[in-house]
């Protein structure tokens, strides 16, 4: 200990500074860990640091008998060191994690002779509860997750043009022009693939609510009703299936794409850099924010998503609120570029 060099000391606290950035690398390397580890990072994040302060305090304390006991105090006070470095590293971690997919990058600006008003909505248990909020928002287009039949007619009255399903995956699309029901929901597809016949021009509209990812399956994703209690869930690796599923049919579509509902898939995640590898997330024409609230509120998770394929762009982003749901809504004007 007492030649160790200055240099090699350093080190040692260089290692633990930079091991907590190791995240970036690993993070899409190890399935279903690192899914589950972007879900809960926040937390995750504040346990890891705590502990190594206190495991570290533990050890340095411990260990110091071996050392001769003119150098035990440099000891603890290295070891206290590399902890702080390590406990403060991975806070920065989690805040650059957490808070970085949250900053806007601007798809550029729509083209307002073809622009279309578009909101998502996961409507939450207070169904009837949240209607007039939808109505006023005027969208073109509406998707909403957990819908039930009383919520379809109501809206129907403003939208004579819609489809709903009213198991599984409790969706319902409403539209001021005509929709063209390309693919019904099934197993590979918790949603709707439909083509929108915009006066501007047409384009596909994949409109989805993804079962939550969880450590065991509720059941069917498409065929079963969530009325009588069973969670609307499915497990981390069916759920990334599913994901994939939705990302290869917008890319394999030559027409403009949108993909908008209730994902259950955290900007954090792998998930959500599937998606991002062939569209762009039309909400980060300004800043992001955490749409799951409610007792899931700690995690910080934004899981409701609108996506558009490039050449399309997003202007005038809002989040609402809607009562009774443990959501926040989003709405956003689409269209292509200028």
């Amino acid at each position: 200990m007492e030649g160790e060099p200055p240099a090699r000391r350093r080190v040692g606290i260089a290692i633990a500074g930079l091991l907590p950035w190791a995240w970036f690398v690993l993070r899409d390397r190890f399935g279903v860990v690192t899914d589950v580890t972007a879900i809960v990072l926040p937390l995750a994040v504040l346990v890891t640091a705590v502990v190594a302060l206190v495991v570290a305090g533990a050890v340095g304390a411990a260990g110091a008998w071996r050392v001769p006991p003119g150098h035990r105090v440099l000891v603890r006070r290295r070891r206290r060191r590399a902890a702080v470095v390590f406990a403060v590293s991975t806070l920065l971690v989690g805040i650059v994690a957490t808070f970085g997919p949250w900053v806007p990058h601007g798809t550029g600006t729509v083209d307002k002779s073809r622009a279309v008003r578009i909101a998502a909505a996961n409507i939450g248990s207070g169904e009837l509860d949240g209607a007039d909020n939808l109505l006023a928002l005027k969208a073109d287009v509406l998707v909403v997750s957990e819908i039930g039949e009383p919520l379809t007619q109501r809206l129907s009255e403003s939208y004579p043009e819609h489809v709903a399903d009213w198991k599984g995956p409790s969706i319902g699309v409403f539209s001021r022009w005509p929709l063209t029901v390309i693919e019904q929901t099934g197993p590979d597809l918790p949603g709707f693939v439909l083509r929108v016949h915009a006066p501007s021009g047409e384009f596909d509209l994949i409109a989805a609510h993804v079962p939550r990812p969880w450590w065991r399956t509720g059941g069917s994703t498409y065929a079963s009703s969530t009325d009588d209690g069973i969670p609307y869930q499915t497990t981390v690796a069916e759920h990334h299936r599913l994901i994939e599923q939705l990302a290869e049919r917008a890319a394999r579509d030559d027409r403009p794409v949108v993909v908008a509902g209730d994902l259950n898939t955290t900007d954090r995640g792998r998930d959500y850099r599937v998606l991002t590898d062939h569209l762009d997330d039309a909400m980060l024409d300004s800043w992001g924010r955490p749409s799951q609230i409610g007792k899931w509120s700690a995690l910080m998770v934004r899981i409701d998503h609108l996506f558009v394929k490039p050449g399309w762009c997003s202007d005038d982003n809002d989040w609402y609120s809607i009562p009774a749901s443990d959501h926040h809504g989003l709405a956003s004007t689409i269209g292509p570029c200028r």
